[in-house]
C-alpha cells in the first residue's frame, strides 16, 4: 500500500490521518496518524485483522484476532553507516528508517507484513484444554 505524502511534506508540522482496509487473506484494518517532522515522517497507529492459524495440538483451523501498534519513521535522506575493516557495523536508530520514494509516497506493505507475522504466537491452541490428535 502506497501513501502519497506530497501535501504532508509541504510544511513542517503538517499532519494527516489514514484509515483504510487492505484485503489479503482476511481484511486488514489500518488506523494511522502521520506527522511531518521536517526531516522525516512519523507513522503511528494500529493494524487490526484476524489470521487463520492451526491449533498446535489438534491441527484444527483457528481464527486469531491480531491488533498491532506501529511506530515507524520514513525519510527522504537516508545515510549509510560506515563499516569497519571487517565489514561489521553497529546498528543505530537511523538504520531502521524507511525511505520516502521520489514521488513523495511511502510503501507500508512490508511494515504491515512484518508486524503481523511477529504478532502471531509460535504455539496456537483452539482452546486451553485441547487434547490434540487422538490415535489418528
Amino acid at each position: 500500500m502506497k501513501i502519497d505524502l506530497t501535501e504532508l511534506l509541504r510544511e513542517v508540522g503538517n499532519e494527516a490521518e489514514v484509515d483504510s482496509v487492505i484485503v489479503l487473506a482476511q481484511p486488514v484494518k489500518l488506523n494511522l496518524h502521520l506527522i511531518n517532522t521536517g526531516d522525516s515522517v512519523l507513522v503511528k497507529g494500529a493494524i487490526e485483522t484476524q489470521a487463520e492459524v492451526e491449533c498446535s495440538r489438534c491441527l484444527k483451523k483457528v481464527d486469531l484476532p491480531l491488533k498491532v501498534m506501529i511506530d515507524d519513521e520514513f525519510s527522504r535522506t537516508l545515510t549509510g553507516i560506515p563499516q569497519n575493516k571487517k565489514g561489521d557495523r553497529e546498528l543505530h536508530n537511523a538504520d531502521f528508517v524507511c525511505p520516502i520514494e521520489k514521488d513523495n509516497s511511502i510503501d507500508i506493505s512490508e511494515i504491515i507484513r512484518q508486524n503481523l507475522m511477529l504478532a502471531i504466537p509460535i504455539k496456537n491452541l483452539c482452546r486451553p484444554d485441547c487434547e490434540g490428535l487422538k490415535g489418528e
